[in-house]
């Protein structure tokens, strides 16, 4: 019986990365989490999650759950987003560096268990587009993260690799961007994930920010991190996660073409602080099955789900405040 444990199952990656693995061969997936949420899980996927409460942030919990799971692979999704660790720098670094560590050390007492552990990094840990020459900015970039997030995800790398070295257990460090699509509530990056349901609730939307993103749609993350934690690999790597760049304004365009709505760029946008054109080549090599859906159909897809919700009563204009 193959068991994944996953922090962040709650959040919008982590329950399409949880449906992914149950799709494809996991038997039951192990949530770990402050509380127990089902609300972005599908009915047919809950008899095969379990939660176990606890704080990433205490050592004896993360231990004791990870003990409890009985699994033999784990994804690391629980970290607060850019805009919270600017806000509450010492709680972001409990979260996002302390607890990392406090996994890590856990998981390395069940080294002979573990097959696989897959750690959720960021496009963060790379400084401005314009620090990096070429077309594209591959994984050899040098570490200049923008905020603390980058540097709490820099640290996160580093953990993994010693982890790796020290137990060696297969470790992946996945860097995304701008994920979108149904779910993506939080965090800098989930402007175009509002302004899809602002399209969708026929409400016009103003993007914060302009210049050039990075976007990958969200059934494309969970499948990354489902694949990372399942598919052949040995070793250690950070790998930019599959994606796609374009003018912020190009999105709004399409958002706008396809919807009818109106969809543009604040006269007080600042500039997008992230990295762009991040170079795929290296892990569509290691994981050559990962999906990377168009633009067009990722929007085409939120606006669908939206519109249920919408006829559910599941999304209102106040959900855009």
């Amino acid at each position: 019986m193959s068991i994944a444990f996953v922090t962040g199952l709650t959040g919008c990656i982590g329950s399409s990365t949880t449906a992914y693995l149950l799709d494809h061969g996991i038997d039951q997936v192990v949530g770990f989490s402050r509380h127990e949420d089902w609300s972005r899980i599908p009915e047919a996927y809950q008899d095969r999650i379990r939660f176990l409460e606890g704080d990433i942030g205490d050592l004896p919990a993360v231990q004791q759950a990870l003990e409890t799971s009985g699994a033999d692979r784990i994804i690391h999704l629980a970290a607060f987003q850019s805009p919270d660790c600017q806000a509450n720098p010492l709680l972001g670094f409990d979260v996002n560096v302390q607890g990392t560590a406090n996994l890590f050390h856990a998981a390395a007492g069940m080294k002979k268990q573990i097959e696989r552990f897959v750690f959720a990094s960021s496009a963060a840990v790379y400084g401005p587009r314009d620090l990096y020459p070429g077309e594209e900015v591959d994984e050899s970039g040098a570490y200049l993260p923008p905020n603390l997030y980058g540097y709490w995800k820099t640290a996160g790398e580093g953990m993994a690799q010693a982890y790796q070295l020290e137990t060696g257990v297969p470790t992946v460090s996945l860097r995304l961007a701008t994920t979108y699509g149904p779910g993506r509530d939080k965090g800098l990056t989930s402007a175009p994930t509002t302004a899809l349901k602002a399209a969708s609730l026929g409400c016009p939307y103003a993007m914060p920010y302009q210049g050039r993103e990075h976007y990958h749609f969200v059934d494309d993350v969970g499948a990354g991190f489902a694949q990372a934690a399942t598919e052949p690999f040995e070793g250690y790597g950070a790998f930019n996660l599959r994606g796609k760049t374009y003018p912020v304004k190009d999105f709004c365009n399409l958002l706008s073409e396809v919807s009818g709505g109106e969809i543009s760029i604040a006269e007080d946008a600042t500039r997008m602080p992230f990295v762009c054109d991040l170079s795929e080549s290296a892990i569509v090599k290691t994981f050559p099955a990962m999906p990377r859906t168009r633009l067009r159909d990722g929007i085409e897809r939120s606006l669908d789900c939206f519109g249920q919700a919408i006829s559910e009563g599941h999304l209102t204009k106040l959900d855009l405040n």
